[in-house]
């Protein structure tokens, strides 16, 4: 009998793992992206987080330089302002269909403590979730 159990037991925990797993939704993979585009910001990567752009590939060059050159210039800012950005936090992100696209909700969290809240409209491109 006792074996009995230890196999009904071994066969419900198999069962309670398979089931527990699940695929990340929509909403966490574009809220995941969004992060990780901002933690490339934040470490003054300004290329990683221009490829996070949707159709940042087709950019003309001198146009993403002063994009790249505006990303720099607003950290500055930040560093200015706040003491610089310490940290982002995913804190939500939702589907709105009326606009197809996914909204992340972001906490940036500066130096200074204060905490300032942005939203990163993001899309679905070749399978990759990229800012609007």
């Amino acid at each position: 009998m006792r074996k009995v159990w230890a196999v009904v037991f071994c066969l419900l925990s198999v069962f309670w793992q398979s089931c527990s797993h699940q695929e990340p939704t929509p909403e966490e993979l574009a809220g995941k992206a969004a992060k990780e585009y901002y933690d490339h910001l934040l470490a003054g990567d300004y290329e990683a987080f221009l490829q996070g752009k949707a159709d940042s590939d087709s950019l003309p060059s001198g146009y993403r330089q002063e994009l790249l050159h505006a990303y720099e210039q607003f950290m500055q800012e930040q560093e200015k302002s706040h003491g610089g950005i310490v940290g982002v936090a995913l804190t939500n992100a939702r589907n709105d269909s009326l606009q197809q696209i996914m909204q992340a909700f972001l906490l940036l969290t500066f130096k200074d403590s204060v905490k300032e809240e942005i939203v990163i409209p993001m899309v679905l491109r070749d399978g990759q979730w990229k800012m609007r």
